[in-house]
């Protein structure tokens, strides 16, 4: 009897030691990827998440439904900017919170449907992968999107398994709908997932029916509360036709899906390298460990959500080739990037070495810090403010902004009240969109008008050390007088600014 009490009491001891282990990796992982998202410093998409927070809820559903993204992001945006005068780095505590919130999880859900060491290794994989401290600060809906694509995936599999009550179906409806809200391989996700369901219980309707009429209401809902949108997502297919920034190359296109989630600020050759080796790692486990097993591991969990995975970059990868227009985007994989740690976690929580489970942990940390070390420098980089602060010293009330690079200038707009022109020289057709940036920026398709009858200064903006829109000002008016030109390199994102002040005068010599 003794020596059962001593078992018992020493199993408990491990369990808390585990647990315990477990918070820690929680507290120790949101403090490393907190460690680099206190910054102020915007890029092109960036911008556009705050310009378009900044405009009432009608506002943000008219100027959205000419995006390629949906809404959600922009609505939470948008209240937490209310509450906080748009701060920009309260605005980046809902991707951080996301991204930490996935790392719960692990603890709160996997843990218990999957066993502590899948939990365990779940969590330490979600903070530490280099893909997460990349995206925590990231003013975008990638780390929302990742949460809610980790709920509907849980809470689908505890319906498969039979764990059917009403709070199940609803914590799983409401994360479809909200996913699908959020980002479009959301939708594909919320999509495929339910038709797995949905085949499942029509497959034991027998046994399942009541399981069945549930899903039926779930599913019926959901449809009537994103029909609204969907009928948004239909006249967005023909804009995302126009899809010019994004490109299909190979085997570049592949290196990018296969190292997405290991490469950080590392380079592509040493992303490829450690996503190869964990993969060949998963692989010796599988082989010479799972399959070697006298006790059958229960592998559709791993099956189901490797076939998710890889169908929606399939579905993307077709959409892209019937509409001629790339959707196949790399970091559009962060909303699928918790299922596709959960495998890992899975399948590596079955290595019964202790050894070699704690060696890759210890490469995944260093790779990891080795990469946030390099985002923190480029985050905090000490030029990343210098062209703001020349403009902030510079500018003048009246002073107007012009650009016809717009991932240069539309940074410089969300900065600065003046007005600014967009010469969309190229005809991008984003005249819509792009009334994310009103009510201080307004697109102009020539700039004959504006140079000929315009006296007083112009900030131009020029991405790169380049003067091209200047020259042809230059060329248009004999007016025109350069007072400064200032080049600026940042470490953040490695944007060039050219900045150059300008002043039209009938006198001007």
């Amino acid at each position: 009897m003794e020596n059962k009490n001593l078992v018992k009491t020493e199993t408990n001891k491990k369990k808390n030691i585990i647990k315990y282990l477990h918070i820690a990796i929680i507290i120790l992982g949101t403090i490393f990827i907190s460690l680099s998202v206190f910054h102020s410093n915007l890029w092109f998409d960036e911008s556009y998440s705050v310009g378009i927070a900044k405009h009432s809820f009608s506002g943000i559903w008219t100027i959205g439904a000419s995006d390629v993204h949906p809404i959600l992001y922009y609505f939470i945006l948008h209240i937490i900017g209310m509450i906080t005068n748009y701060n920009l780095i309260a605005m980046r505590m809902l991707s951080l919170i996301s991204l930490v919130l996935v790392g719960i999880l692990g603890y709160t859900h996997i843990r218990k449907d999957f066993g502590e060491k899948t939990g365990i290794i779940f969590s330490f994989l979600v903070f530490f992968l280099p893909v997460s401290a990349e995206y925590a600060g990231e003013l975008r809906m990638y780390s929302l999107g990742m949460l809610l694509g980790t709920i509907l995936g849980i809470y689908a599999y505890r319906l498969y398994k039979g764990n059917e009550s009403i709070k199940n179906f609803i914590i799983f409806g409401l994360s479809s709908l909200l996913v699908s809200y959020t980002h479009y391989y959301g939708l594909m996700l919320a999509g495929i997932i339910n038709l797995i369901l949905f085949v499942y219980y029509i497959k034991n309707r027998k046994t399942k029916g009541e399981a069945l009429r549930n899903f039926i209401i779930t599913a019926v809902i959901q449809v009537i509360l994103y029909l609204p949108w969907l009928i948004v997502f239909l006249g967005q297919l023909a804009s995302v036709s126009k899809g010019f920034w994004i490109t299909l190359t190979f085997p570049g296109t592949l290196i990018e899906i296969l190292n997405m989630q290991f490469v950080g600020t590392l380079s592509s050759t040493i992303g490829l390298i450690f996503a190869i080796a964990v993969f060949v790692y998963l692989i010796y486990i599988y082989l010479f460990k799972i399959k070697k097993q006298e006790e059958k591991t229960d592998m559709k969990p791993v099956v189901i959500s490797l076939l998710i995975y890889i169908g929606i970059i399939l579905i993307a990868l077709l959409v892209s080739l019937c509409m001629q227009s790339v959707i196949l985007l790399y970091r559009y994989l962060l909303i699928l990037t918790g299922l596709f740690i959960f495998m890992i976690a899975y399948i590596i929580s079955k290595d019964n070495n202790k050894y070699r489970i704690t060696v890759f942990c210890i490469i995944v940390l260093v790779i990891s810090t080795i990469s946030n070390i390099g985002l923190i420098k480029e985050n905090y980089d000490s030029r990343n403010d210098q062209f703001l602060s020349y403009l902030q010293e510079n500018i003048e009330e009246n002073d107007i902004i012009l650009y016809s690079d717009a991932i240069s200038g539309a940074v410089v707009t969300t900065y600065f009240e003046n007005q600014s022109y967009f010469y969309d020289k190229n005809n991008w057709n984003v005249e819509e969109a792009y009334k994310a940036y009103d009510p201080y920026m307004k697109i102009i398709y020539s700039i004959d008008d504006l140079i000929q009858n315009y006296k007083g200064r112009i900030i131009l903006v020029e991405g790169g050390d380049s003067s091209s829109l200047l020259n042809e000002i230059d060329q248009m008016n004999e007016n025109c007088k350069t007072i400064s030109r200032e080049v600026f390199e940042t470490g953040y994102k490695g944007n060039t600014y050219t900045i150059e002040i300008i002043e039209i005068n009938e006198n001007a010599e």
